[in-house]
C-alpha cells in the first residue's frame, strides 16, 4: 500500500477511526510506562534512604555503646551488661517521671553501680549523665525519622490515583532494595518493612505495655 492509498484510507471513516484508535492505543501505552517508571524510581529512592538511615542509626548507636563503655573501663565480656543498660537509657526507662525525653541521673547511677560496685567512687557521672542524655536524644531522633520515613512509604504505596497501588504492586514493592540488618541477619523487601516498623524500646518498656501495668524504674 502506497502513500497515497494510506492518505486515502485515513480519510475514509473506518480510517479515521482506526487512526483514532491507534493513536489512543500509544498514549495508553507510553502512559502505562512513563507511570510504571516513575513509581519505580520513586519506591526505589526511598527504599534506599530507609536503607541507609537504618544502617546509620545503628552505627551511631553502635558507637555510642562502645564509648560508654570505654569511659566506664568496662572490660570487654562485661559490655554485654553495659549494654541492656544503656539501651533502656536511650529507649526511655530511666526518663524523670512526667519529663519524657530528660534521663534521670539517679536512675542511672544506681542501675550502673548495682553492676559495678567499684565504680561508685569514681567521679565521671556526671559528664556519664551529659553523655547519655545525648546519646538519648540521638536515638529518640533516628527513631522518629525511621518512623516518619516508614509512614511515608506506606502512604506512598497506599494512596494516591486510583490505579496508583496497583502500579506499585506490579512494580515489587517492598523490594529487595530494602534491607535490614539485624543481628547479622539481613531481612528484605516486606520482612526489612517490619523490621523497620518495630519501634525500639527497653525490656521493662515491652513488659509494662504487655501486662498494662507499670513498674518501678529502680528495684
Amino acid at each position: 500500500m502506497n502513500f497515497e492509498k494510506i492518505l486515502g484510507f485515513l480519510k475514509t471513516p473506518k480510517g479515521i477511526i482506526s487512526a483514532i484508535v491507534a493513536a489512543v492505543l500509544l498514549f495508553g501505552t507510553v502512559s502505562v510506562i512513563g507511570t510504571y517508571t516513575n513509581i519505580r524510581n520513586e519506591g526505589r529512592t526511598q527504599e534506599l534512604a530507609m536503607t541507609a538511615h537504618w544502617k546509620n542509626t545503628q552505627s551511631r548507636y553502635g558507637q555510642f555503646r562502645m564509648t560508654m563503655a570505654d569511659k566506664l573501663s568496662i572490660a570487654r565480656e562485661k559490655r554485654d551488661a553495659i549494654n541492656k543498660i544503656l539501651v533502656d537509657a536511650v529507649s526511655g526507662r530511666y526518663d524523670k517521671p512526667g519529663q519524657d525525653g530528660k534521663v534521670d541521673q539517679q536512675a542511672v547511677f544506681s542501675a550502673i553501680v548495682e553492676k559495678y560496685p567499684d565504680l561508685k567512687g569514681l567521679d565521671i557521672f556526671d559528664q556519664l549523665l551529659n553523655d547519655i542524655q545525648a546519646g538519648r536524644e540521638a536515638f529518640a531522633k533516628d527513631q522518629e525519622q525511621m518512623a516518619d520515613m516508614v509512614r511515608s512509604y506506606n502512604s506512598w504505596r497506599t494512596t494516591g490515583s486510583f490505579l496508583h497501588p496497583t502500579f506499585v504492586d506490579w512494580a515489587g514493592f517492598p523490594s529487595d532494595v530494602l534491607e535490614a540488618n539485624v543481628g547479622g541477619n539481613v531481612y528484605k523487601g516486606q520482612a526489612a518493612l517490619d523490621k523497620m516498623s518495630t519501634v525500639i524500646v527497653g525490656q521493662d518498656t515491652g513488659v509494662i505495655f504487655d501486662t498494662g501495668t507499670d513498674q518501678p524504674v529502680v528495684k
